[in-house]
């Protein structure tokens, strides 16, 4: 009996021996596994971030993203029927006029040259939006300084036609008819920080969306190399995650066409505000 007793009991240390070795070592391997893995993510958001910087290199991967935008305004040039017949690409651009100045432009078609600058600003952000997508281009549309700069022209012109038109229809539509002066002074001052934000908003609406877009992408065509290095690329799940990945890619293409309508559907909505103080005036 004692030595069944004893056997039983070096039989339990030696387990409980074994099971705590064997919990030291899976411990070790998962917190080696954190490290890793919070190293790679450092590295991919490190170099997910860096392709937003500008003139930082010119290899061969800055020659391509300053190209990309070159390539944009070729683009853009070959819609002059200056240079080429009248092709599709005149033909696309004719009816996008068409449609923004039917449902678009609404009550600004009474500034002159008005709709066709809308026009020409909405096809250049989707050439930006769409092309800024593909891998090893730059992002020109991510720059806020590049947004912050088309906003601030809007706004201001924006400003000073309203100003020019009715400086008291201008600030008359910041409160509503039939309010005291108690409840009229904090109304106006909020609408009053409301115009002015428009200014950062406009910029910095499409800014965020296309920056998202990116990171997005970047970091799973990362992880998609990864997989192509450890050779389970070729498997199921690499491929579904690869198609995964173009799906992501034409869906931020359209996002990207969005974001610029967007854009140019406010600006329009911004300019709509001057002909009403005109009517008023």
């Amino acid at each position: 009996m004692k030595f069944g007793w004893y056997a039983y009991m070096y039989i339990l240390v030696s387990f409980s021996c074994g099971f705590g070795m064997y919990t030291k070592k899976l411990i070790t391997l998962c917190s080696c596994m954190i490290q890793f893995l919070e190293l790679m993510f450092v590295w991919v958001m490190a170099d997910a971030f860096s392709m937003f910087d500008y003139g930082g290199s010119m290899g061969l991967v800055g020659l391509v993203s300053w190209c990309s935008v070159a390539f944009i305004y070729l683009v853009l040039m070959m819609g002059l029927d200056l240079w080429v017949v009248g092709n599709r690409f005149t033909f696309m651009l004719n009816s996008v006029s068409t449609v923004f100045g039917r449902q678009v432009l609404g009550g600004s078609q009474v500034i002159y040259g008005f709709g066709l600058f809308c026009v020409g600003l909405f096809v250049y952000l989707c050439f930006v939006g769409v092309y800024s997508i593909s891998p090893y281009v730059f992002c020109l549309t991510a720059q806020f300084s590049h947004n912050f700069c088309i906003a601030m022209v809007l706004w201001f012109s924006t400003l000073l036609l309203n100003l020019t038109i009715s400086i008291k229809g201008f600030f008359m539509h910041f409160v509503p008819s039939g309010l005291s002066w108690w409840q009229a002074a904090p109304v106006g001052l909020f609408e009053m920080v409301s115009n002015l934000s428009r200014l950062i908003t406009l910029g910095a609406r499409l800014t965020m969306n296309m920056i998202a877009g990116k990171l997005l992408l970047c970091v799973g065509s990362a992880f998609w190399g990864a997989m192509a290095v450890n050779g389970s690329a070729l498997g199921l799940g690499g491929i579904c995650f690869l198609l995964l990945i173009l799906a992501l890619t034409g869906w931020e293409m359209v996002v990207g066409i969005v974001q610029a309508y967007i854009f140019t559907f406010l600006s329009v909505t911004y300019i709509n505000e001057a002909p009403i103080y005109m009517e008023g005036h």
